[in-house]
């Protein structure tokens, strides 16, 4: 009896201490005061937003945004009613791509990993580390015109904030996404001739979380 009460005990200590490593672990921060894996209700909290209208697995502020000094609307999407991106949408994709291009492509915060378009990716950091800057040009460029019918393209950069090495023993996306560090916050650019959705994810944590081999 004692030795199944010493058990139970021991049990009970390395649950908290499980509890309190997992309460520990460091926030995976997606834009402002937002984070990966945030609850459904706590999002709906801190920024008033109402279901979608279009969806009751997301949320939207009734008042636009300002980002960038350009108005944006703000979309919050969940996965069993955990935070997995937030979005900021606008109707105005000529003007508000230049923006966002300017930001993304200037120093090297940002790294360009990858763009999907017409069902087709383009493994864009593979391309960078096989061929250097100028065959990884020359791969976009094949890549546009070979999926140039498609009216939407999606570019996804990696924030290196912070992390400037953290990539350097990978060699393509399936190595990053598998392996990678799971705290890296993505930047996911969607254009089309009627929108520009810019969606702040953790792709790599996503990614391990689901458990699928790539």
């Amino acid at each position: 009896m004692l030795h199944r009460c010493f058990a139970l005990f021991t049990f009970l200590c390395l649950s908290v201490l499980l509890c309190a490593c997992e309460e520990e672990k460091p926030k995976i921060m997606l834009f402002e005061q937002y984070y990966y894996g945030m609850p459904f209700k706590e999002v709906q909290a801190r920024s008033q937003a109402a279901y979608c209208r279009d969806s009751f697995d997301s949320l939207c502020r009734p008042n636009p945004v300002t980002f960038f000094r350009e108005s944006w609307y703000q979309r919050f999407l969940f996965k069993r009613e955990r935070l997995v991106a937030v979005q900021l949408i606008s109707r105005k994709p000529d003007t508000s791509r230049k923006l966002i291009d300017t930001w993304l492509d200037t120093g090297f915060r940002f790294m360009p990993v990858s763009i999907t378009s017409g069902g087709k990716q383009l493994d864009l950091f593979a391309a960078i580390k096989a061929t250097g800057k100028e065959g990884a040009r020359k791969a976009v460029h094949n890549f546009t015109r070979a999926t140039a019918a498609d009216l939407e393209m999606i570019y996804l950069y990696l924030d290196l904030q912070g992390k400037e090495n953290a990539l350097n023993n990978f060699n393509n996306l399936s190595g990053i996404f598998n392996r990678g560090p799971r705290d890296i916050v993505g930047i996911e650019e969607k254009v089309n001739d009627k929108e520009i959705i810019v969606s702040f994810i953790a792709p790599i944590a996503d990614w391990q979380d689901r458990g699928n081999p790539r």
